[in-house]
């Protein structure tokens, strides 16, 4: 009998929410074109557009279920990922959760909804690569994973680079004083933030791929 039937289905479940969310942001990205800059709004702007907010939340919502779904596949596993790990892809999941309940701001007017938004997706942004690097060092111990906690490690401190890059343009872009130079960088704040979300997805991808490498090292 197999023993891991509902691992299976977790993954599948895992790569069809990754998927489904990549679909919806492509799908903003060429309808809403003409209304959102992507090198100078953030993604959460599509959300002040009509028509695009069902998209935006359901995008979301798609990412946070695969997420979700991807964390109980690493559970089952059985792997040794470690407790912080998870507690630390919880909180992406929570994250992403609240960041499509709650909408951002329009410019000029602050909200308490707003702030939950920004505060979750800046959490989640910042959780994600620091589980991916306590998976990377604990696979790294194991023999025959060594190649795989490479890539997730590669891939983690390269999420960590674009948050950083994502936290200076957003510094810059809301800085009370606007320099040229301040001006300028927190001009590239959009496309920041989108190089950033690349390089998450591309780390939710390569942990989803552990799972059906941990039964196959069995």
């Amino acid at each position: 009998m197999d023993s891991f039937p509902l691992t299976r289905k977790l993954v599948v479940a895992a790569h069809a929410g990754l998927a489904g969310s990549l679909v919806g942001a492509a799908a903003l990205h060429l309808g809403w074109a003409k209304q959102v800059d992507t090198v100078r709004h953030v993604f959460s702007d599509y959300a002040l557009n009509e028509g695009a907010d069902r998209v935006f939340a359901g995008t979301v919502a798609c990412l946070s279920m695969g997420s979700t779904a991807l964390v109980a596949g690493l559970v089952r596993s059985r792997l040794p990922v470690g407790a912080p790990a998870i507690a630390l892809l919880g909180a992406w999941c929570g994250g992403l959760a609240l960041a499509a309940v709650f909408r951002t701001d329009p410019p000029g007017v602050p909200s308490i909804g707003g702030l939950v938004h920004r505060y979750a997706a800046g959490g989640a942004v910042a959780a994600l690569p620091a589980a991916g690097l306590l998976i990377a060092r604990r696979l790294g111990r194991r023999p025959g994973w060594e190649a795989t906690a490479r890539s997730l490690r590669r891939t983690s401190w390269a999420s960590v680079a674009g948050c950083l890059a994502f936290m200076c343009a957003h510094l810059c872009a809301t800085a009370p004083a606007q320099t040229p130079a301040v001006q300028e960088i927190g001009g590239w704040l959009g496309l920041a933030e989108r190089v950033t979300l690349a390089l998450e997805m591309s780390l939710l991808f390569t942990l989803a791929g552990v799972v059906p490498a941990s039964r196959e090292g069995r």
